[in-house]
């Protein structure tokens, strides 16, 4: 085992030769500046905060949904946003509804879908879920969502990644808000248990 002696730049480790005998190999070493980040800008101290994402902008069709967050390098706070579509337009979901019920919460949508946006589709397929109607006044939004990357191409052949919005669950309930409602986002449920 060596053992260590010296201080300052200088170290010199005593190592023990195969006749028994001790000879002493020095070796320089100095000490180099190192820059990193600030350290009040280093992730372990930083008090992450995520509010809710926001209801989708539409109730059919694509919408955009919002969040802020300090969850990054620099702790600081920035908007995300992500894609979402909480039914398509052209559905006619009450016409899915049992006989007896008053609503659908999340119909079975038959086949797969592709997303559009601004004329760009989407690279994949997808079998979304999308949440129902309800005959008794109450609305049905998404309840428990998740966030997954969507490739769309676009007829000039350019390939861009979104962010997007998928359904779990839905919840029917009687916050519904009216058309126009400046307070839109005050009504609807927020949606939790996002995993991204």
């Amino acid at each position: 085992m060596p053992r260590v002696k010296g201080s300052g730049s200088i170290r010199c480790a005593l190592l023990r030769q195969e006749g028994g005998e001790e000879c002493e190999e020095c070796a320089s070493y100095r000490l180099e500046d190192t820059f990193g980040p600030d350290p009040t800008m280093m992730r372990a101290n930083c008090l992450v905060q995520t509010t809710e994402w926001s209801a989708c902008s539409k109730t059919c069709g694509m919408g955009l949904s919002t969040r802020v967050t300090n969850d990054n390098a620099y702790c600081r706070l920035e908007k995300q946003s992500r894609l979402c579509m909480v039914r398509p337009c052209e559905a006619d979901l009450e016409e899915n509804i049992k006989k007896g019920k008053k609503c659908i919460r999340t119909p079975k949508i038959s086949k797969p879908v592709k997303f559009e946006l601004s004329g760009c589709t989407s690279v994949k397929t997808y079998r979304a879920k999308f949440c129902g109607v309800c005959t008794d006044g109450r609305c049905c939004t998404p309840h428990r969502t998740t966030t997954l990357p969507v490739e769309f191409k676009c007829p000039d052949g350019e390939i861009m990644k979104k962010s997007m919005m998928f359904i779990k669950t839905c919840a029917c309930h009687y916050n519904c808000p009216g058309d126009n409602d400046i307070f839109e986002s005050l009504y609807y449920k927020k949606m939790y248990g996002d995993m991204a």
